[in-house]
């Protein structure tokens, strides 16, 4: 008899467990203020006010706000709530949805980013004070105090927030003319694309019907192997025509639309109408403006060099190192040495800049 009356008690309490979940179920999708359930009016929308997030319908929201500022229609609220700051909530879970609207608050104030400063310590204790200030207002630590603090920070540095303002806006409105423009390159390949397969189908249709045509009035010295290798060999030509006009319009499409494309031309320009002009450009020095001596290149001569440069060059260091077998082995030549000397010390005699510019031009 204890034994059933355990059971009747598990089931009862479980029951009652079940009846408060359905109620607390209920009562989240039922509007405290007229008390309409979304269950009976699917087409309700539950909005709630960053002042204090408490969850009304939509209904209430136009009945209660439209003539203007009113109280919080729950209880023991008080604050005093307006129809435009109330939105649709985003989290089912309000914390969440509480932190993500103080955070876009703060981040509107303090909005500096990394390239503001000198160093990555500096910024991060700047994110450090965000984080801070974000984590009193949650939590509501120090509320009013923080607050304060807050719009004099804003005050005091409102010029420098509206220019970092102004800065992102800039950038997000060049983001969203690159997504603009590339979706415009897209829609265009693509209608090419599909003209080309329009195209190329007709093709294959018109070949499919010459060659039956050809293959019925053939005469009989052309055999029908020699007629089919022959379309096949105009269509491999038609194939690498429609590549390489395919290539050419993709670029042309790319110039028109892509603005990094058109970006990195524009840097190319700048870096070509900026470039120094270099007179020689390596290919004008050829005719040497002096003569160099005769210099010992055999290895004989070479080991006994000493003797065999009374008519030459003399630098002792040059004549040791010509010795060396690992510099001899490696190509390494005394004449190679006093003939760049002489190149460097001789290089723009003679050399008239306006008639070198001209002959660039002409070339």
């Amino acid at each position: 008899m204890v034994v059933q009356d355990n059971k009747s008690n598990s089931y009862a309490s479980r029951r009652q467990s079940n009846i408060v979940d359905d109620f607390d179920d209920r009562s989240s999708d039922m509007c405290p203020i007229c008390k309409t359930d979304k269950y009976l009016s699917p087409n309700m929308n539950f909005l709630i006010n960053p002042e204090c997030y408490h969850r009304i319908c939509e209904s209430c929201v136009d009945r209660i706000f439209s003539l203007g500022p009113a109280p919080c229609p729950y209880a023991n609220c008080g604050k005093i709530l307006r129809k435009n700051k109330f939105k649709q909530q985003i989290f089912d879970n309000l914390s969440i949805e509480r932190e993500i609207d103080i955070r876009k608050k703060v981040g509107a104030i303090y909005n500096k980013t990394e390239e503001d400063f000198s160093d990555l310590k500096e910024y991060n204790k700047y994110l450090e004070i965000i984080e801070d200030i974000i984590f009193k207002l949650n939590n509501g630590i120090d509320r009013d105090q923080t607050e304060m603090e807050l719009y004099t920070y804003e005050q005091e540095h409102k010029l420098e927030i509206l220019e970092k303002n102004i800065t992102e806006s800039q950038k997000n409105a060049d983001a969203q003319k690159y997504k603009e423009a590339m979706e415009r390159l897209r829609q265009e390949k693509l209608r090419f694309e599909r003209e080309h397969e329009i195209e190329d189908l007709e093709y294959q249709q018109k070949q499919q019907q010459e060659l039956l045509d050809t293959l019925t009035n053939s005469n009989s010295t052309i055999s029908a192997e020699e007629i089919i290798k022959q379309q096949q060999s105009n269509a491999l030509k038609r194939a690498s025509l429609r590549k390489k006009q395919l290539q050419q319009v993709n670029t042309q499409l790319e110039q028109k639309f892509n603005p990094v494309y058109q970006q990195k031309l524009l840097e190319q320009q700048l870096a070509i109408s900026r470039m120094p002009f270099t007179p020689f450009q390596g290919d004008r020095d050829l005719n040497k403006l002096y003569k160099l001596l005769p210099i010992p290149n055999e290895i004989d001569k070479l080991m006994d060099i000493e003797n065999h440069i009374s008519d030459s060059y003399n630098d002792p260091y040059l004549n040791k190192l010509a010795k060396n077998k690992e510099y001899l082995g490696a190509g390494w030549r005394l004449t190679t040495v006093y003939e760049r000397a002489l190149d460097e010390a001789f290089i723009g005699l003679g050399c008239i800049i306006e008639q070198e510019k001209r002959q660039t031009t002409a070339v």
